[in-house]
Parts: C-alpha cells; structure tokens; sequence
C-alpha cells in the first residue's frame, strides 16, 4: 500500500511538513471512503437493481469504505505519534 510505503520515508520530512501530509494523507481517505459510502447507501436503496452483480460490487465497495477508514485513522494516529512530531 503506497501510503504505508510513504511512510518509511517520513524521517526525511520536518514535523511542520509531515503534519501537513498526514493531514492531507486523513483527509483524502475520509473523503474517498465517504464516496464509496455514497455508492453503498445507493446500492442498499436499489438504485443499481439485485443481482448478484451488484450484491458482490456491495461487498468490494464495503472493503473499500473499511479500508479508507483505517488508512484515514492510521494518518491521525501516526501524526499523534512521538516520531512523527519529531
């Protein structure tokens, strides 16, 4: 995973600068997240009809909401961390 990846460089960025990434890291998987969710909620009204097409892509979207959730939480924590604030 790239961000996980990112971060084995983070010692090469100042506190000021790490912050700022880990915020922009948090932000843009909440908001990634928030989209799927936006397809799921649709997908459970029945917006996309009931075959098992869709049930499976329900359950891919889920992972993706799941996913994006924990890569947001994971960039908070890491920037509550003592390494990452220097």
């Amino acid at each position: 995973m790239e961000p996980l990846l990112r971060s084995v460089f983070f010692w090469l960025m100042t506190p000021e600068e790490l912050g700022a990434h880990l915020d922009r890291e948090a932000a843009y998987f909440r908001a990634l997240a928030a989209k799927y969710r936006e397809l799921a909620e649709a997908k459970d009204r029945g917006d996309f009809g009931h075959s098992p097409q869709t049930q499976s892509l329900r359950i891919a979207v889920e992972a993706g909401i799941r996913i994006n959730e924990a890569l947001a939480d994971w960039a908070e924590w890491a920037k509550a961390t003592d390494t990452a604030s220097g």
